[in-house]
């Protein structure tokens, strides 16, 4: 009755703004009485032991302040649900779930003030009633927000069994290589789990959109396809995430944490590849227009070598290495990862300092050999040190013929190149080394025409080049 006289004034046709407004007030507010009146249930059961008898007066303080902060819960619920954004058979029951809360919250609190006999027979069974009214009505407010499967979605199957939920799916295998990620099962669906489906789920159906599985997502919501197969640009989906974050439209809403633009730029891909309920990343992108990105998403990019622990050096080999010019330092506390330099020897390498460096291969990720003079030659065994991070050949007369032996540096991120002979060869090292993050190019033999082209194509590699920077 009540709420159909409240359809007969009109507020949930049109609710004014004001009422929104105050509505989203109710996450704050809805926390308060369930602090208080579970603080109210402790208590009254700690009464009954006389070590805390001396509570009992003050108990139906606790629950007068449960019971006003409950109206004010259930008044911000109800202006909240105006929005028209929930499941009503769920709204339903939690909106009445919290009128009882507040009723009998009310109930205890004139029941524990008079402190009559005639209360003695039902005041337990009312205290114990509070209890599991609230958590009956907090469970629907979970599943308003999360949906209805949050609760149990990481409980054991006898448990989901038990709910009528079916077993849990086996999650799909963490991905190491970018040959076995599935552009949606592995990319998209994730990034809706994560960033959408709070405001997308079956509890929760803004515009009518449910963002649950393939199949929801196709079907579109109350402005129509969510996706337009093949066309990113004409596809709503696609639109609302790349909005203004300012702009009324704007997806994820509420103030939550929007897409990052690489999770955008996958979502285009995904959409102007088809939008494909499932299907290899490498085999749509044939022209590598997507790897480098999903490479970085998914940190296939990232170096695993800092994660492995490695002996201490030989302390006679680094007094060695120390006698003939270089600096050694240990890069870490808890490991004996080492950082060597010979740029300050003032002298020009030769093949028995390299024969006592590659003895360091295991610890020496950072190596500068800048104005060293090193060789071509010298690079055919320079690259048996696999796990270098950072390398540092400016300097040095090196070229095409020498550098193509760094594609067995797998490791490394940095390359600094500066004041060498190299050009074209880079056209085909750069593929091999899908680590490095950054490359020195200044006063080479790469041209204009090649340093843009580079550029074009290593979109995350950051190429410096004649005191341009190329992010």
């Amino acid at each position: 009755m009540e709420l159909t006289l409240m359809l007969n004034f009109g507020f949930l046709e049109d609710p004014a703004d004001i009422l929104i407004f105050f509505g989203r007030f109710h996450p704050l507010v809805v926390h308060l009485p369930i602090g208080f009146l579970i603080l109210a249930i402790i208590a009254q059961f700690a009464s009954r032991w006389p070590k805390f008898q001396p509570i009992k007066p003050f108990l139906h303080y606790l629950w007068a302040l449960g019971a006003i902060s409950a109206f004010f819960a259930v008044l911000f619920g109800y202006l909240l649900s105006l929005s028209g954004d929930y499941d009503t058979d769920t709204l339903f029951w939690h909106q009445w779930s919290g009128i009882m809360v507040l009723v009998l919250s009310f109930a205890c609190y004139f029941i524990f003030k008079k402190q009559g006999k005639s209360a003695q027979f039902v005041k337990w069974p009312l205290v114990v009633l509070v209890a599991i009214t609230i958590t009956y009505t907090g469970h629907l407010g979970g599943n308003l927000t999360h949906g209805s499967t949050y609760l149990l979605e990481y409980a054991p199957n006898p448990v989901r069994g038990m709910a009528g939920l079916p077993p849990k799916k086996e999650p799909r295998p963490k991905v190491t290589l970018l040959d076995s990620a599935d552009i949606y099962l592995d990319l998209v669906q994730p990034m809706m789990d994560t960033k959408c489906i709070s405001c997308h789920n079956p509890g929760k159906k803004k515009g009518g959109l449910l963002l649950t599985s393939y199949t929801e997502l196709m079907k579109g919501g109350e402005s129509g396809e969510a996706v337009t197969v093949g066309d990113a640009g004409a596809s709503e989906l696609f639109r609302r995430i790349t909005l203004p974050e300012d702009h009324d439209d704007f997806m994820p809403s509420e103030g939550k944490r929007p897409l990052t633009e690489e999770e955008v730029d996958i979502i285009e891909f995904w959409i102007t590849a088809g939008a494909l309920p499932k299907g290899y990343v490498t085999e749509l992108d044939s022209k590598k227009e997507i790897a480098e990105t999903v490479n970085t998403y998914l940190g296939l990019d990232q170096n695993t070598i800092f994660s492995q622990t490695v002996n201490p050096p030989n302390t006679m080999l680094i007094d060695s290495l120390t006698d003939n010019g270089f600096i050694i330092n240990r890069l870490m506390r808890d490991n004996y990862f080492l950082d060597a330099n010979f740029s300050l020897s003032e002298r020009e390498i030769t093949q028995a300092d390299l024969n006592l460096l590659m003895r360091l291969k295991a610890q020496l990720v950072w190596l500068d050999l800048s104005h060293s003079g090193v060789t071509d030659e010298h690079l055919q065994q320079l690259v048996q040190l696999e796990n270098l991070v950072k390398l540092n050949l400016s300097g040095n007369a090196i070229s095409d013929n020498g550098i193509q032996h760094l594609s067995k540096l797998t490791h490394l991120e940095s390359l600094n190149l500066y004041n060498t002979k190299v050009s074209g060869e880079l056209l085909n090292l750069l593929p091999k080394l899908n680590r490095l993050k950054s490359i020195y190019l200044w006063k080479t033999h790469i041209g204009d025409t090649l340093a843009v082209r580079l550029q074009e194509e290593y979109k995350n590699l950051t190429i410096v080049y004649e005191r341009e920077t190329f992010e």
